[in-house]
């Protein structure tokens, strides 16, 4: 087994390619709109009313024709500026302020310019007049009454900043993405481990199953003789039913073929009797190394009878004087 790298996945980087093309796309087309995007979120540019704060502590009376979220905006205005409802030439009341669409701000065009909420209401159509109570002096103070609902159509009425908008978020939504598969990446890269297949070659560990092991087996036992197969579930071996006989399985065959040299030529060999043992031409018998001696078959001759001889007969004198000497001359 050894730790060594795979094979370098490319997606993360080609995320990371196309999130950068679709940022700098979407830019592209984004800034491509200022001058229309400045015309709809400059309040000196898109306003119901502009009142110069510096003149009357309150505005004529104006008309919304439009009914929604409208705001009033300054620059450096300090003050108080509440709106007041009409209902002909006299006055009907407050109207109550209202938080309405607060993801929606003002900008200048160019960026110079900081524009500061003054007051915020949900108008119906009907006449209205802007009061202020400034702080100090109002000289040279411009208070710009903007209808939200307008900025807001004028800028989505645009498909260029539309797409360039929907594309440069892409772009800035796939960039931590394909920052995470490469880490991800990088992480499996250092820890791989790699083991030898039964063919040789390297492979993962994660790829180590019974079905590829199997395969490898069986491409190797390709083309063999004797195609001996082997299970790696089970762990036996599949031989094939073999015609061999015991002759071939003993070496018989591959001596007679002198492809296998005898104990007596392995012998020879190693007392250096080199013509001994070369592979000779076999006689058409060997003589048995054990040979049994043949029975021979021998008459036996017929019984004799044999006649006792006939011995003179001893005559013993008869002495005079029995006494022991007659006895021991006798």
């Amino acid at each position: 087994m050894s730790m060594e790298s795979v094979k370098k996945n490319p997606w993360p980087l080609r995320i990371l390619i196309a999130s950068m093309v679709c940022f700098v796309i979407g830019s592209v087309l984004i800034l491509g709109q200022t001058s229309m995007i400045g015309d709809a979120l400059d309040p000196a540019r898109n306003n119901v009313v502009s009142i110069d704060a510096g003149s009357e502590a309150e505005s004529p009376a104006f008309t919304i024709d439009e009914a929604g979220c409208h705001r009033a905006y300054g620059v450096d205005f300090e003050g108080n500026v509440t709106l007041i409802e009409l209902d002909g030439s006299n006055e009907k009341g407050l109207v109550k302020e209202s938080k309405c669409k607060l993801d929606w701000g003002a900008m200048s065009a160019d960026g110079s310019v900081e524009y500061t909420i003054l007051g915020s209401w949900e108008l119906a159509e009907g006449d209205y007049r802007l009061r202020w109570e400034c702080e100090g002096t109002c000289t040279n103070e411009t208070v710009w009454l903007t209808s939200i609902d307008r900025m807001e159509s004028e800028l989505l009425s645009s498909p260029y900043a539309i797409i360039g908008g929907i594309v440069c978020c892409l772009g800035i939504l796939l960039l931590p993405l394909s920052g995470v598969l490469l880490a991800f990446a990088q992480n499996r890269k250092q820890g791989v481990m790699m083991v030898v297949g039964p063919d040789g070659k390297l492979m993962p560990l994660t790829d180590l199953t019974p079905d590829v092991v199997q395969n490898q087996i069986n491409a190797m036992n390709e083309g063999t003789r004797e195609e001996v197969g082997f299970d790696i579930r089970t762990g036996e071996y599949m031989k094939p039913e073999s015609n061999m006989n015991a002759q071939q399985q003993d070496g018989a065959q591959d001596v007679q073929a002198g492809n296998m040299l005898t104990t007596e030529q392995v012998y020879a060999l190693m007392r250096g009797d080199v013509e001994s043992a070369s592979p000779q031409e076999q006689e058409a018998q060997v003589a048995d190394p054990f040979p049994t001696p043949p029975i021979q078959r021998t008459e036996v001759p017929s019984r004799v009878d044999v006649k006792p001889k006939a011995q003179p007969e001893r005559k013993i004198p008869v002495a005079k004087n029995e006494d022991w000497q007659s006895w021991d001359e006798d």
